[in-house]
């Protein structure tokens, strides 16, 4: 039954992003949509995914709860849930135990249907290491536990303070950009991208979905070295979340950063040397020819 009720909110509030042609269009409220997917992205990135699900750094308690209470409103269940899975993704990655893999099990499921209706996926064991450190916690718990919670307060804030614009554009269109921005990482970032470093799984760099899911996008990069505080490995790779951990850390809301290590960096840039190093032979050098020149030709 519940399950049913998630099936139905979920698809009802992703049709809902098409009010946004009843709506008179608005710069003003591009910006609101703006705000309203980044801000939420950054809150599944940072607190879900870097420090739930890989401990990438430290965090002061009243942040974390600010965080996870920002990534729940994304409305894509609760952290103890979405972290627990993302733990799984990591170990059973491209194989056979991955929750969305589009290799195992086709597209769709990797990008939506493991979420909405697969009962395989409604709970996290209690050896999960995200629900056996943090279920304990009585704040994320209860954020686990009432995860509906901050999305409807999030979009009765909206209507209270825009009217049915910023509903729209404030709740509904961002909350459907952003399930697909986070959903693209397990579909897209397998399929469409470039490989820095040779995992044993498909995971690939993507710009594009690294700017839609605020560095997330980086993905070849996370594989490799999961523990990092940032995906973005090199400065030319946009990765917001790891702007915001740390300007945490410049402040004191964070701390124990932790770093790519420099062995990962030369195995960057010898991988990158190696395919340097493996051109293409021309077919000139592949393939002999037998050039008949005139003067060698014999007459008939």
């Amino acid at each position: 039954m519940i399950q049913t009720i998630c099936f139905v909110v979920f698809w009802a509030v992703q049709a809902s992003a098409l009010l946004v042609f009843a709506v008179p269009f608005a710069w003003s409220l591009v910006a609101l949509w703006a705000a309203s997917h980044f801000l939420r992205a950054i809150g599944l990135t940072l607190a879900f995914h870097r420090y739930f699900a890989h401990r990438a750094f430290q965090m002061h308690r009243a942040a974390r709860f600010f965080w996870a209470y920002v990534g729940t409103a994304a409305m894509q269940k609760g952290p103890l849930w979405w972290a627990g899975h993302h733990v799984n993704h990591h170990r059973f990655a491209d194989r056979e135990g991955d929750p969305h893999s589009p290799m195992v099990s086709g597209i769709y499921y990797a990008h939506i249907g493991w979420f909405l209706n697969d009962a395989r996926h409604d709970r996290v064991g209690p050896n999960n290491p995200v629900v056996r450190d943090f279920s304990t916690v009585p704040e994320i718990a209860w954020l686990d536990r009432y995860m509906a919670v901050p999305p409807i307060s999030l979009a009765a804030a909206m209507y209270l303070l825009g009217g049915f614009p910023w509903l729209v554009w404030g709740f509904c269109l961002p909350t459907m950009t952003l399930a697909h921005a986070t959903f693209a990482i397990n579909t897209v970032n397998h399929l469409f991208g470039s490989r820095r470093f040779e995992t044993h799984d498909e995971s690939r760099n993507n710009p594009v979905t690294a700017f839609f899911a605020v560095g997330e996008g980086w993905h070849n990069n996370h594989h490799r070295y999961q523990r990092a505080a940032r995906n973005g490995f090199y400065w030319w790779e946009l990765d917001p979340t790891w702007y915001v951990i740390r300007a945490m850390a410049a402040v004191g809301l964070a701390w124990d950063l932790q770093p790519v290590p420099r062995r990962i960096y030369e195995e960057a840039e010898a991988v990158r040397r190696k395919r340097a190093s493996m051109r293409a032979p021309s077919i000139v050098d592949a393939v002999p020819l037998a050039l008949e020149l005139s003067e060698d030709v014999e007459p008939v």
